[in-house]
């Protein structure tokens, strides 16, 4: 799989970009995450980040609000080159390291937002999985996860059930977000999407 995305990554914005710009765009019009940092200059992982498209959704969230230090991750080494290039070019302050989803080298706790988009399927082990995305999620921060599959039926409730909304992105894709530690005042209501008791 490693080699695909090695040999997938100069093509992939041409391939894929629009799809996921508009899922970015869904995803920061629907739960802005600005609303959930506290303090100055959150951080921000974005696990399975490819050519690190989000990046340029986070700045245009993020300006005149602080300056969000971002972490992308993903497993490909060439994906990661093209993260890092568009990471300088957006004039974000970060880092981009090759890692793998399912052995993450961040601790507990470090940072005010979480993405995993369009890295997940049906047929990974998703509900200890994101209890570990969870667990990098600072008290009153959020995880934004999405989890493919040929058959949404087939995603284990087990999977799902953390999320404080859920909304299909598609017919082969779910979006889940979690808050951590959330209180009465954070509630919030989202026209499109599932409420679930937390």
């Amino acid at each position: 799989m490693l080699s695909w995305y090695d040999e997938l990554s100069s093509g992939y914005d041409e391939l894929y970009g629009e799809e996921q710009r508009r899922k970015f765009l869904r995803v920061v019009k629907e739960v802005p995450p600005i609303n959930y940092v506290r303090g100055g200059n959150p951080v921000i992982l974005d696990l399975g980040c490819g050519t690190g498209s989000l990046a340029d959704f986070l700045l245009g969230e993020f300006l005149g609000r602080g300056s969000p230090y971002y972490v992308g991750l993903d497993l490909s080494p060439s994906m990661c080159f093209l993260s890092r290039e568009r990471v300088s070019d957006a004039g974000l302050l970060g880092d981009v390291v090759a890692g793998d989803i399912f052995r993450l080298p961040f601790r507990g706790r470090a940072a005010n937002v979480v993405f995993s988009i369009t890295a997940l399927t049906c047929g990974n082990f998703v509900e200890g999985v994101v209890q570990v995305l969870e667990n990098l999620v600072k008290e009153g921060g959020l995880l934004f996860y999405t989890i493919l599959c040929s058959d949404l039926s087939k995603i284990p409730e087990s999977g799902l059930k953390m999320c404080e909304a859920i909304a299909y992105l598609s017919e082969r894709e779910v979006l889940c977000v979690v808050k951590h530690v959330p209180t009465p005042a954070d509630k919030v209501f989202f026209d499109d999407f599932e409420l679930r008791e937390g």
